[in-house]
């Protein structure tokens, strides 16, 4: 069945999968389903799940496995309890399957996000919400008038966007879909132990000098005093080589009863090999005795765990990024002026459109305008793995606001990865070592690891000059890259597949410190 809803002002026409419905099934402190899961009939749980991979890609399917979310035939008990927005036995949510062109899926669910022309005040703005029957969920603080509500009146949300989207009061009323967000990487070789990113001697099939030119950069540089945001599923917090360098305002959210809920502090934060990497190839300590070190061995780590299991919504993203930008959007009583230095995140999904929602657009949009108490927050983000990929289609990474990563190889090449107009910067991102969980080490490949690179790079260059605002270190940045690859790279100095260049962190530093 089509269905069509509205994002950022555009009518998007989707499929409505037929008879199956999704349930979000409650879990004990574990993570355990709990006893007493509802009743959909003797066959039906098996025979969908069976059909599940012709609806959605098995990676898809597995991750809303993971994340505890069935896929069923609704019973008539089910649908009466879905028309009442009544939680059914111990589901916490239910909601249908929308398909989009690209093949890409989402849950919709009640849960939608609205935002009302900034001539409304507080009261008035709960009062046009009460009038449409809208719960306030969360209140998204990065931008005015905007809401995480539940919409009561209409089926689903899709329903509610329709309705809404005709009231001149409301600015957007987009769907707050549940999709699978993954991790941008590709599993590597973990054996190879040296850090060749960092002074690429030209050992085992490199190229020397193939490097960030971390060695140069640290002699002037070790990013003390700035601190970098680095946004994923989970992270080992007490890793031996990062502990000490975790901000105390890390945190992680939490998804409760259909509600997502904000813990400032790392005890019971989830853990992520793939965050706990990128982290590492940022800040990794350095002279500890613990494995390698990462880009800016002394900034300070901000951890932000977010869709703890790859499944959740654009808008928990978009409060992740307004939380690096400005604590006190999620921690009450915290500094407004304090936040993240720098931002590096490296979800999304690999050689897929990536359609951006305006609550996300504005997040972004407020942390690189607002950051760091108005100089604005340099956002790094791992473009898609997959050779051609067009870096275009996927609207997050190509956001004017955000400089999109793709990774090179210990040889100064390119590697499988998303190309066009909007990639920016290159950097090491193929068996490149850092830290695991559990306080281990390893070696891994993707564009996750070659963003954090350039983060933690440009973390060096911001600390050797605290005064730059995100437009000039964004600029650094760029003029700063070596131009690699053996290509003819355009006037403006780009190249689809290399962006701007390879990061040199030395360069970047040099540049910096030269700026009055």
């Amino acid at each position: 069945m089509k269905r069509h809803y509205f994002v950022r002002d555009r009518r998007i026409e989707v499929e409505e999968i037929p008879n199956v419905t999704a349930v979000h099934v409650s879990t004990d402190e574990q993570g355990v389903p709990k006893a007493g899961a509802p009743s959909f009939g003797a066959s039906a749980e098996p025979a969908l799940r069976a059909e599940t991979e012709q609806i959605m890609p098995r990676e898809t399917a597995e991750a809303f496995a993971r994340a505890n979310w069935l896929f069923v035939e609704p019973s008539d008990d089910l649908v009466r309890a879905m028309e009442a927005h009544r939680r059914f036995d111990n589901a916490e949510e239910v909601g249908k399957i929308i398909r989009r062109d690209d093949g890409s899926v989402g849950i919709t669910t009640t849960r939608i996000n609205v935002q009302l022309k900034p001539e409304y005040n507080a009261d008035e703005c709960l009062q046009i919400l009460a009038e449409h029957d809208l719960d306030v969920l969360t209140v998204l603080k990065f931008a005015p008038n905007l809401f995480e509500v539940n919409a009561n009146r209409w089926a689903d949300s899709l329903e509610a966007s329709v309705a809404l989207h005709d009231d001149p009061r409301f600015t957007l009323a987009e769907p707050s879909f549940v999709e699978h967000i993954p991790q941008r990487f590709v599993p590597s070789d973990p054996d190879y132990t040296e850090q060749w990113q960092w002074n690429n001697s030209g050992a085992n099939g490199g190229t020397l000098g193939a490097d960030v030119r971390a060695e140069g950069a640290w002699d002037l540089s070790l990013g003390a005093e700035v601190r970098v945001g680095v946004i994923d599923n989970g992270f080992d917090a007490d890793h031996e080589d990062l502990a000490s360098g975790v901000a105390p305002e890390s945190g992680f959210f939490e998804s409760s009863s259909g509600n997502t809920v904000f813990h400032q502090g790392t005890a019971g934060m989830p853990d992520s090999n793939h965050g706990t990497f990128c982290a590492g190839m940022v800040g990794a300590r350095h002279n500890n005795g613990n494995g390698g070190c990462g880009a800016a061995p002394a900034c300070e780590l901000v951890l932000i765990s977010c869709l703890g299991d790859q499944v959740g919504t654009q808008t928990t993203l978009a409060r992740a990024v307004g939380y690096a930008a400005n604590f006190s959007n999620e921690a009450a009583g915290a500094d407004p002026a304090q936040g993240a230095d720098i931002l590096v995140c490296s979800l999304g999904p690999n050689g897929a459109v990536w359609n951006l929602t305006a609550t996300l657009e504005m997040a972004l949009e407020s942390a690189a305008t607002n950051g760091r108490n108005g100089l604005g927050l340099t956002i790094f983000w791992a473009a898609s793995n997959g050779h051609n990929v067009d870096v275009s289609l996927d609207e997050i990474v190509s956001h004017d606001d955000v400089i999109a990563v793709v990774r090179s190889d210990s040889n100064d090449l390119e590697d499988n990865a998303a190309r066009g107009n909007a990639v920016e910067l290159i950097a090491p991102g193929v068996d490149v070592y850092s830290t695991k969980s559990g306080n281990t080490y390893g070696t891994s490949t993707g564009t996750s690891f070659a963003a954090p690179c350039a983060a933690g790079c440009a973390a060096l260059a911001l600390s050797a000059n605290t005064n730059l605002n995100r437009d000039e270190l964004r600029r650094i940045m760029r003029d700063s890259a070596d131009k690699i690859g053996g290509v003819v790279y355009d006037a403006n100095g780009h190249h689809d597949d290399y962006g701007f260049g390879r990061v040199n962190a030395e360069q970047a530093v040099l540049r910096s410190s030269a700026i009055v």
